[in-house]
């Protein structure tokens, strides 16, 4: 029998720790199979933020990679696909690594690690293997690759990204594609005699405006030809390319409002109707390249992770027929780089339920068409908690008083503990926290997966809020669109009406209410403290945005020409642009921020340096207001080591107790 305690909001005990939701909480990604072996592999961070390849053994997964390695990438700041199998012979792995800043070639067996390119100005990512790789023929040899070359000039303007092809023979690298500011996904036809690949050019992004590419490519010197453009517009952005075994062309493309699945078949493009799923987004589109979030096991057969509403299903797709069915699994997220087809009939999956954490699993079809999941690892095995423990989330909608009026979006996870309630007899409400997402800048998107560090708070009484505003993905292209031009406008009016909501409908105290972020969500989160300070009691900037003339000025090349969309640059002179710099810019209104303010930041953040933070703190102080930096010594934009994600959480827990609990 459990024994339930009264204890007031934020005061109880949780036996999730910060350790629990930091340290133990694994970040796992990049399943892959090896199409001639069927050999497969995932990626594992390690708690010293360096990652892992483990392979998936009938007697559980195996870590193949030596420690002081790790199969990682900087290509475009966030990374992305950093390793493949290599078919052919030996059981290969080609990988980078961003620590030593190598190019590598893993040998499996035997663990050796052979250096193909040592260089401080190279970087490579994205890989996919010729379909008839041979150990020691030229011809048969290639590995595509993205390249980005920080050589001659290391600003934004002056990295070069390039589309390569490595032979493995050879040992050399050569160029096949060059002069777009961006690529993406170079992949090799079942036959190897074409390629495809994305590219785009600012200010676009990789979900604006980027275009899918088709060239012949010749096996005796890597060379490609006839070069032709075959889909994508400023209209009509395209996303993860991939080839099918019999030759077909598939890609996600936004020209309907969602991005749909489509394919080229004899040089006609059609879309793949799928009733029920028109406002569903398949396919990738975002800052990380090489993403897998549909995948073929037989020419006829696909399974996919389309997105509705920012949650995620796997379905299961008959092209012969274009009819589709959910598979029967409990997850609804998988973000990112997910999927892997195993068999005409398996495929390993990584995703996360509400209450259940992320993890990788192998997914059978049965012959009524439904799918039996096994656990191969999960992100928090060291921790195990019971399911009771975790808040469920509500999926919330509401329309704006403001105009324009408009549909907001995200989920909220009610304090759940089944050890503890509040005291009755005083009618308290939860304290909240908004939490407005980072990732791309704002066109990310919050999913209800079970996140560890949500429930760190949800179990210890506050109320917990993931708000997706506007211009968020997941949601439509014009969803998205609709933060272009009103970037730190739109999107802190909606977290202020989304606490209005939430008080309208008694769900929680509208005086104790706190507000978290990262990066473009830490911006959000210094405009709302600007300029709706009488509605949030204090926030948390992780990796702060406060002056974005300077974010445009000094962040990386991806996002360096981005703050001209979200802000409506085009066509305004230098004096409208410096007047609007300084009126989105919180680092300009710093006389406006009353509430508490916490600030985090790594001091190796190329996407928003720190100097961001540190230039607020500065502002506030000087003014009087209560405001502190943390920096984490070696971190980027995303803290990769655990005990960096726990330092964050502890300050975050600290600043909110403080500032909602009035507790020291």
């Amino acid at each position: 029998m459990v024994l339930i305690k009264t204890a007031p909001y934020g005061d109880w005990k949780s036996s999730i720790t910060a350790e629990a939701a930091t340290a133990g909480s694994r970040v796992l990604t990049s399943p892959r199979v090896c199409p001639e072996t069927g050999r497969s592999f995932f990626l594992e961070q390690r708690g010293d933020g360096t990652t892992g390849i483990a392979e998936i053994t009938p007697d559980g997964p195996e870590h193949i990679l030596a420690e002081e390695y790790s199969a990682s990438t900087t290509v475009y700041e966030y990374g992305g696909l950093a390793y493949t199998p290599v078919p052919g012979g030996l059981m290969r792995i080609i990988f980078s690594d961003s620590r030593r800043q190598s190019l590598n070639l893993l040998d499996v067996d035997d663990g050796t690690v052979e250096t193909l390119v040592q260089s401080s100005t190279l970087r490579y990512a994205d890989f996919d293997c010729h379909p008839e790789i041979w150990d020691d023929i030229p011809d048969h040899s290639w590995v595509l690759a993205i390249e980005e070359d920080h050589a001659d000039h290391p600003t934004p303007d002056g990295v070069e990204n390039r589309v390569v092809a490595i032979n493995l023979a050879t040992r050399k690298i050569q160029r096949l594609l060059e002069g777009a500011d961006f690529y993406s996904y170079p992949r090799f036809s079942p036959d190897g005699t074409e390629i495809a690949w994305l590219q785009w050019n600012h200010p676009n992004m990789p979900f604006t405006g980027v275009q899918l590419y088709m060239a012949e490519f010749n096996e005796m010197d890597g060379s490609v030809s006839d070069v032709r453009l075959v889909a994508g517009d400023e209209d009509d952005s395209i996303a993860e390319p991939r080839w099918s075994p019999d030759g077909d062309l598939f890609f996600g493309s936004d020209k309907s409002g969602y991005r749909q699945l489509c394919r080229i078949r004899n040089g006609q493009r059609d879309r793949i109707l799928l009733p029920g799923l028109e406002k569903a987004e398949f396919g990738d589109a975002h800052g990380r390249v090489g993403c897998q979030s549909y995948v073929f096991l037989t020419e006829n057969t696909i399974v996919a992770a389309p997105v509705s509403n920012g949650e995620y299903q796997l379905v299961l797709i008959d092209l012969s027929t274009q009819d589709w069915t959910p598979l029967d699994l409990p997850l609804v997220d998988h973000s990112m780089d997910c999927l892997a087809a195993q068999s005409s009939s398996s495929l390993i999956a990584i995703g996360s339920g509400c209450t259940t954490p992320l993890g990788v699993y192998t997914i059978d079809i049965l012959d009524d068409f439904s799918a039996e999941a096994t656990l191969v690892r999960s992100s928090s095995s060291h921790h195990h908690l019971p399911e009771t423990i975790f808040s469920i989330p509500q999926p919330i909608r509401f329309t704006t008083l403001k105009e324009p009026h408009r549909e907001v979006h995200g989920f909220f996870f009610p304090p759940h503990n089944p050890r503890f309630v509040a005291p009755p007899e005083e009618g308290e409400l939860p304290p909240l926290i908004v939490n407005v997402h980072g990732g791309g800048l704002p066109t990310m998107h919050a999913s209800p997966g079970l996140d560890m560090m949500v429930q760190y708070f949800t179990s210890r009484g506050y109320a917990y809020l993931a708000l997706n505003c506007t211009g968020s993905s997941g949601h439509g292209k014009a969803y998205r669109d609709a933060i272009f031009g009103n970037w730190g406008e739109l999107d802190q009016e909606d977290a202020a009406e989304a606490v209005e909501y939430l008080a309208w409908s008694g769900r929680i105290d509208r005086n104790r209410v706190g507000i978290e972020g990262v990066g473009a969500g830490a911006f959000s989160v210094l405009c709302c403290l600007a300029w709706n300070p009488h509605i949030f009691a204090g926030g948390v900037c992780t990796a702060a945005v406060s002056d974005v003339r300077a974010l445009g000025e000094r962040t990386h090349k991806l996002e360096s020409r981005y703050v001209e969309r979200l802000l409506g640059l085009r066509g305004k002179t230098e004096d409208e642009k410096e007047t609007l710099f300084r009126a989105r810019s919180p680092l300009y209104h710093a006389q406006r921020i009353t509430p508490p303010l916490l600030l985090v930041h790594g001091d190796g953040d190329t996407v928003a340096p720190v100097e961001q933070s540190e230039e607020i703190q500065r502002r506030v102080e000087k003014l009087g207001g209560d405001v502190r930096l943390v920096v984490l010594e070696g971190e980027g934009h995303i803290f990769a080591r655990a005990d960096s994600r726990l330092t964050q959480l502890v300050e975050t827990e600290k600043w909110f107790r403080k500032t909602l609990l009035g507790r020291a």
